[in-house]
């Protein structure tokens, strides 16, 4: 199963062993963990493999697919930018990116996208991962996209738009997309291994992302938790399918086309290290390295929820704050710790900040997360490691 390495404080002790639990278990293949608390790093575990199929170990500084929880990158750098008084979360996208205001998205606020409540949650047109490198062809596609239902009413997932948008405004307030800025302004400050739009000469830092075998991805449809989905799924003109097989160009049977690492896409294809989410979140509830990204005030705001209920894309409840989301739905399960705000992605990864325990948590593997089989999971192996984190301070979550 490959070495298990890094460092834990005797404290947490627990999230060393449901780490190394997860292996023994053949839950992971390869994977790495952090966790801060009050400010200092405490664990900072890596194992397992890289590459089965090359027999290559995981590193402390390699990297995998983050899926979803790459749209921290994306929110952190426009808190940043709120923080710097450099845009207002509930100003109209419009104000700095006029072109946006086309087809009826005049009234569309920067809190409505981060919140997942804009109604551009897709794009009728799908687009491929060169458009997506090149980017303007997917912000006029953007500029153009008429909002799936009136903005600020209802709340759907934006799979694939979340990271493209914020690009959008960050490239009009500073010149820069989410990637180049992130890069310059946040990663490069606390050395973080977090990307969305990686050099060609990090792409040997990356352990591949394995997925589901053909048969686990179809019991995931018909798993209770994702059948309204799936169903969905069935009609090509649905807001679902055109959020998932029908919002890329790109052939899911096509490896090389799905991990375009080089690809500035913070809504899905960013990439990075559990320890490094764990610093960057811990930057946002307190000073690491004697830095914090953001105040108390704005992070009081942000991490209040907004939206919460059935959501549009995925036919299930999520549950939203700015740029957040928070426990409550299938995806995320409650565990019984408030106040808790972050994101997870299919990959399995996990990343959060608990302001109230000062702590913060990220874990990314290499192995897709726990979505398929016909029984609904509620107790994912991140949630688990969470759990741990928690009995660690005396907090004795099962």
């Amino acid at each position: 199963m490959g070495i298990i390495e890094g460092r834990c404080d005797e404290r947490f002790k627990p999230v060393a062993d449901a780490f190394h639990d997860n292996f023994k278990k053949g839950k992971d293949i390869g994977a790495s963990i952090g966790v801060y608390f009050q400010g200092k790093e405490v664990v900072a575990l890596w194992g397992g493999l890289a590459d089965p199929a090359r027999n290559l170990p995981w590193k402390e500084r390699t990297i995998t697919p983050l899926a979803s929880t790459g749209k921290l990158l994306a929110t952190v750098s426009l808190l940043t930018l709120a923080e710097q008084g450099k845009i207002d979360l509930d100003a109209p996208v419009s104000k700095y990116w006029p072109e946006f205001a086309a087809a009826g998205k005049q009234a569309i606020t920067i809190r409505m996208v981060l919140s997942h409540r804009s109604g551009v949650a897709v794009l009728d047109k799908p687009f491929s991962n060169d458009d997506a490198k090149a980017l303007t062809p997917v912000l006029r596609a953007i500029e153009a996209q008429r909002p799936w239902w009136n903005p600020g009413q209802r709340h759907g997932y934006h799979a694939l738009t979340f990271g493209f948008i914020a690009s959008g405004i960050i490239l009009k307030v500073t010149g820069m997309p989410v990637g180049r800025y992130f890069n310059q302004h946040i990663a490069s400050r606390f050395d973080l291994d977090l990307y969305s739009g990686l050099a060609p000469e990090r792409f040997s830092q990356v352990a591949p992302m394995i997925g589901p075998s053909n048969a686990q991805a179809f019991m995931s449809f018909i798993n209770p938790m994702w059948f309204r989905f799936f169903l969905s799924l069935l009609n090509k003109s649905s807001i679902s399918y055109k959020s998932s097989f029908g919002g890329s160009q790109a052939s899911f049977n096509d490896k090389s086309e799905l991990c375009r690492y080089d690809v500035d896409d913070s809504s899905g294809g960013a990439v990075g290290s559990g320890i490094s989410l764990a610093k960057m979140m811990a930057a946002l509830i307190g000073k690491v390295d004697g830095i914090r990204l953001i105040g108390p005030e704005l992070l009081d705001d942000v991490r209040k929820p907004l939206a919460s209920g059935r959501d549009e894309v995925l036919k299930m409840r999520t549950d939203w704050a700015t740029g957040f989301a928070i426990p409550g739905g299938p995806i995320w399960p409650d565990f019984g710790v408030p106040g808790l705000f972050g994101m997870t992605g299919a990959s399995g990864s996990l990343a959060f900040a608990d302001p109230d325990h000062e702590l913060s948590f990220g874990y990314s593997p290499n192995r897709w997360a726990e979505l398929g089989g016909f029984i609904a999971k509620h107790r994912f192996r991140s949630i688990d490691l969470a759990i741990a984190v928690y009995r660690s301070i005396g907090k004795n979550k099962s």
